[in-house]
């Protein structure tokens, strides 16, 4: 079998006879260019690298979307709340048991929540007279709101609170109205009598 080949012409496959002569010539047409024997359409392996190289440098590194539920998402997507004032601090408690020779027992709710009762407990008589004084008038702030609530003087009765002199380790309260229960128990309130005043107490 002789092969021949032509620049303009197919290429043509002719099969010897015995005797020399050819026969049964049929053109052999190249696969076109760019193409595979199948027809698939075949790209150099420079060329995909070359194009994935570039996509890369146009779009840059792909970064991880950010999830949901991280903490700082869901911080920043929270409005931020007031906080409430802190609770009556130990060095506190110990101040006023030393400068004011008095243990602040506790403020609640009473008369069905429309007043609040102030409990205290005299450690030294001297030190906590100023806390007795008819002169001095008592005031509870709420913190939550700013309002000031003031000790009730029935005419009878005169104001509810101890204005006796004090004695060592006696329980004394005051009053305070507490008008359409504004003050709620675990709100917080601050306590002002003269000179002395506590805050952070935490209402039961």
């Amino acid at each position: 079998m002789i092969e021949t080949q032509n620049a303009k012409r197919p290429m043509q496959r002719f099969t010897m006879r015995q005797d020399g002569s050819a026969a049964g010539a049929r053109s052999i047409r190249p696969a076109p260019s760019g193409r595979g024997p199948a027809g698939w359409r075949t790209v150099p392996l420079a060329g995909l690298l070359a194009g994935g190289l570039a996509l890369i440098v146009t779009l840059g590194p792909v970064r991880p979307a950010r999830a949901l539920d991280e903490p700082g998402h869901i911080a920043d997507s929270r409005a931020t709340a007031v906080s409430p004032e802190p609770a009556l601090h130990p060095r506190e408690k110990t101040y006023i048991k030393r400068h004011w020779g008095v243990e602040v027992m506790y403020v609640r709710q009473t008369a069905a929540g429309y007043m609040l009762e102030f409990r205290y407990k005299v450690l030294d008589p001297d030190k906590a007279k100023p806390l007795f004084e008819r002169q001095t008038k008592p005031v509870l702030t709420h913190a939550e709101t700013g309002a000031k609530l003031t000790v009730p003087v029935p005419a009878k009765t005169g104001a509810l609170r101890n204005s006796d002199s004090p004695l060592a380790d006696h329980i004394y309260w005051m009053f305070f109205t507490n008008p359409a229960k504004l003050v709620r128990p675990g709100d917080h309130v601050s306590i002002e009598i003269g000179d002395f005043r506590v805050d952070g107490l935490t209402v039961q």
